[in-house]
Formats: structure tokens, C-alpha cells, sequence
């Protein structure tokens, strides 16, 4: 070291530029900035992962959703189908299902029925739900999904 050179006050090792370095007693050579840039990022990595584990936890065990139609029939003054369904839910915690009619037209053309939300079905149980469905009244081979 040169006569009037910088030294650490702790640990007495010479000091190169003017900048402040930090005590280094060991004498370990320093981290690089892609270090601290990789250690930044496996943290932002981890954080959402356990955000996606906390949302598959959260909906595991709801469903799948089996309908059963029951009965079904027609308005005739305003031509909705009405069909009765019994939606079964095959998981094990209580959830919603969305459900909804698809049939085929005279014509050969196929028709759906706006998707709707059911009450809360428990889990392995079932319930009765009604689901209306407007320009339905002529469809043939109807059926029912709910997922």
C-alpha cells in the first residue's frame, strides 16, 4: 500500500477508489449484482408459486358436476323450455356449477342456452335446479352440462 492510502477502520485492508466498501474481514470476494439480481427474482418466482398452490387449494375438491334432466317443458305462449335438472356434484367441498342447455333445431342446426349459476351444491351431494331457456321450445335431443 501506498503512503496515504485508504484503510478500512475495522479490519485495516487497503482501500482502492474513492467509494465506500464495506468491512470484509474475511476476506470472501464480494457478491456479483447478477447475485443479488437472481436471489431478487427466485423470490418473485416463490411468491407466485404459492399464490398458484393457494388458488389450486382453494377450488381442489369442487366437481366435477354431473346434470340429470328430470323433466322438461315448453311455455307455449312465450316458447321457453323449462328443464328440471338434478346436478350432482362428485367433489368432496361444496361449489357452484354453471349449466346449460344445448339442443338441435329442426333444421339441423344446433342451439344453447345462456350458461347460469346454481346455489351452492354440497360436496358428494346433490340438488334439484331449474333451467330456463328461451327459442328452445322446438329443439329435440336436449341435454344438459354443468361444469
Amino acid at each position: 500500500m501506498q503512503p496515504g492510502g485508504k484503510v478500512c477502520e475495522r479490519c485495516e485492508l487497503p482501500l482502492d477508489g474513492p467509494a465506500a466498501v464495506r468491512c470484509n474481514a474475511a476476506g470472501l470476494a464480494l457478491p456479483s449484482p447478477i447475485q443479488g439480481h437472481a436471489t431478487v427474482l427466485v423470490g418473485v418466482l416463490a411468491a407466485v408459486a404459492l399464490l398458484v398452490a393457494g388458488a389450486w387449494f382453494a377450488y381442489h375438491g369442487v366437481g366435477p358436476f354431473r346434470a340429470q334432466i328430470v323433466n322438461r317443458s315448453i311455455v307455449t305462449s312465450t316458447h321457453v323450455m323449462v328443464v328440471d335438472l338434478r346436478v350432482h356434484n362428485d367433489g368432496s367441498r361444496s361449489g357452484r356449477a354453471r349449466c346449460r342447455l344445448s339442443g338441435v333445431r329442426p333444421d339441423g342446426s344446433l342451439v344453447n342456452s345462456g350458461v347460469q349459476l346454481t346455489q351452492s351444491i354440497p360436496g358428494h351431494g346433490d340438488v334439484p335446479y331449474q333451467l330456463r331457456a328461451d327459442d328452445m321450445s322446438d329443439a329435440h335431443d336436449v341435454d344438459a352440462t354443468c361444469s
